[in-house]
């Protein structure tokens, strides 16, 4: 175990090569690329970001958080076998593998209860209703989560004063693909209001699995974002239904007779703020998964059961609580608070006489944190948190106690800024993966220390940024068949952005990733760049191009997803555009582990891409 002693030694010695950043309303004022209202969302104690601003998401034209989860570095878009949102996926026969990834909207995490993360249903959600996004890399600031995260995805909603009135959004494109979106915002007697409905058909290029009926991952959904905010509180109400073909399913060799899902998401949250240093919130979510799964042969996690076949629904719900502490004393910002989380499952669906009797029904997270931010000059911060965790869990599964501890530092000077970050973190088992398990001696929780680095220059038309971030996972719960061994990662990551001209901006990214003892592979390399160029072809209208590449070790093979899109303004109020995905078919893949049910021999893997060739025309309205 990596002892607190160790963490502090290594923090003191990390801290003489620090040189850190400034009171956090100064640091903002670096990026001249921020809108205001993600001036008044950014946190740079929160870690490193990737920031999309209302003009960035304008111009790449992204209309679901997939459009921009892929442009990401490191950690990016991927669909697991199920055909479900998990970027942390390897492929293999594993539960759902990206709880450690956390999603807020306003600031309120949307957990998805026993799955663990929002990301699960909400990774390719429709985003008419969001402003900016935010993406911070490394351990949270820990005043944000319950739990701990490897990154933290914010989204920030519209204001009613800036998007007042009403909006519609008309889209169709290839294979039958179509969507509509409606919004009205307002503001009255100091309060304001949003409602956002939308509605997204979605065929998808077929999966080839050697059979006469090939893989489908159509889906249908429909979308309800509502919220009322005053000075001191707010209230969000979240609906989601989701009706897809669920891939390969739970069959072994990807071919099943029957795979299909529907998923219902409820989520509100209430928050206020009585004083100015005291803040609280309450959340309840509920999900129910109805699925109908078939096989010839026995399903995965089923087959110890002999069932070939599950069908009913699975409920869980989560109950979410916060209250927290802020004030500035002299040149400390102290932020502390009580958190805690109740994730239950309510029911399951039927496979069978052979069922078990299911005794874990419940798990409940209590968290007390601590948090230093200490401004020891007028452009330097460092801050120190630390958090304890009680995971309890029923049905004969061990607790589990868990530390977080995470020292920072930021600096600016003139054009120049600096940031870095020493954490110790500990992740408890998700409640599905143990269930999953059905066994009470995979409780262990995952250990992972890390240190980053940043350094970025700035002036009036360009910026540009490198990033180093190192991590290392023991009794890593990436793996799916061991975790004896330590999991580490090594990113090199450099982005910037240059104002060619008043009419032409350029974005563009690079990476270099390194595993070891990873989805058990031995390495992994992995290199990823993104560019894009967005101008003005005319006062009315304006062109984006963009294109991602990625290569890794396994295959060296590489991967081109081109976007293409072309806006005109008819008028102040209409406007029609026209956009291309992935126009070379040649986008980012994931391969799907495949094995014969009769004789345990390993098939050849499936290969499915993470975005779809797709045209679409949409015409956006204001009124």
């Amino acid at each position: 175990m990596f002892s607190p002693a160790k963490w502090l030694l290594l923090s003191l010695l990390g801290v003489t090569t620090l040189s850190m950043a400034t009171e956090l309303d100064t640091l903002l004022v670096r990026f001249s690329q921020e809108n205001q209202l993600s001036k008044k969302t950014i946190d740079e104690n929160r870690g490193h970001l990737v920031l999309f601003t209302r003009e960035r998401l304008e111009n790449m034209h992204a209309r679901t958080l997939d459009d921009v989860f892929k442009t990401i570095p490191v950690i990016y878009y991927h669909q697991n076998r199920y055909g479900l949102s998990d970027p942390l996926t390897s492929g293999a026969f594993e539960p759902y593998r990206s709880d450690k990834i956390r999603l807020y909207i306003d600031g309120v995490e949307i957990t998805q209860g026993w799955i663990g993360s929002g990301v699960m249903l909400y990774g390719d959600m429709d985003i008419n209703f969001v402003d900016h996004i935010e993406f911070y890399y490394a351990t949270p600031s820990l005043d944000t989560t319950v739990e701990p995260a490897y990154l933290s995805i914010f989204l920030y909603s519209k204001d009613a004063s800036r998007d007042s009135g009403t909006q519609m959004r008309l889209g169709v494109g290839t294979r039958g693909y179509n969507h509509q979106t409606l919004q009205y915002a307002t503001q009255e007697k100091g309060r304001s209001y949003m409602i956002n409905f939308s509605h997204t058909y979605n065929p998808q290029e077929k999966i080839d699995n050697g059979e006469d009926s090939p893989l489908s991952r159509d889906f249908e959904r429909v979308q309800l974002f509502a919220y009322t905010k005053g000075e001191s509180d707010s209230f969000h109400l979240q609906l989601l239904e989701k009706n897809m073909d669920t891939l390969g399913g739970l069959s072994y060799d990807a071919t099943p007779i029957d795979s299909e899902a529907r998923y219902r998401n409820l989520h509100l949250d209430y928050l206020f703020e009585p004083t100015s240093h005291w803040k609280g919130q309450l959340v309840y979510e509920r999900l129910e998964s109805r699925v109908s799964e078939s096989d010839d042969h026995g399903l995965i996690y089923l087959s110890r059961y002999g069932e070939g076949n599950v069908s009913g629904t699975l409920k869980t719900s989560t109950l979410s609580g916060e209250l927290t502490y802020a004030k500035l004393y002299g040149q400390h910002h102290i932020s502390m608070g009580l958190k805690g989380r109740q994730k239950r499952l309510d029911a399951l669906p039927s496979y069978g006489e052979s069922e078990p009797s299911v005794t874990f029904t419940k798990e409940g997270t209590l968290s007390l944190f601590f948090q230093d931010q200490y401004s020891f000059t007028s452009n330097s911060l460092l801050s120190l948190g630390m958090e304890y965790s009680l995971v309890s869990r029923n049905g004969g599964f061990d607790n589990s106690n868990l530390w977080q501890m995470r020292l920072g530092y930021i600096q600016t000077q003139g054009e120049w800024s600096y940031k870095s970050y020493l954490y110790h973190t500990m992740f408890s088992v998700s409640p599905l993966s143990l269930y999953v398990s059905d066994s009470t001696e995979v409780c262990e929780p995952q250990h992972t220390i890390g240190f980053t680095q940043e350094i970025r220059y700035t002036q009036e038309d360009y910026w540009v940024r490198g990033m180093l971030l190192w991590m290392q996972d023991k009794n890593t719960h990436l793996n799916y068949t061991t975790n004896e061994k330590e999991t580490s990662y090594f990113f090199l990551i450099s982005d910037g952005a240059y104002q060619l001209s008043p009419e032409m901006s350029l974005t563009m990214q690079f990476y270099y990733a390194r595993y070891n003892n990873i989805f058990e592979l031995d390495s992994l390399d992995d290199y990823s760049g993104f560019l894009t160029l967005s101008h003005h072809l005319e006062d009315n209208v304006k062109l984006y191009e963009g294109l991602i590449w990625h290569q890794n070790s396994i295959d060296h093979q590489n991967y081109f997803d081109a976007t293409l899109a072309l806006s005109w303004e008819l008028s102040d109020v209409c406007c029609v555009t026209l956009k291309g995905e992935n126009l070379f078919d040649n986008a980012k893949e994931t391969q799907f582990v495949r094995v014969n049910p009769e004789t345990g021999e390993m098939l050849e893997p499936l290969s499915i891409s993470n975005s779809d060739r797709r045209v679409t025309v949409e015409v956006e309205y204001q009124f």
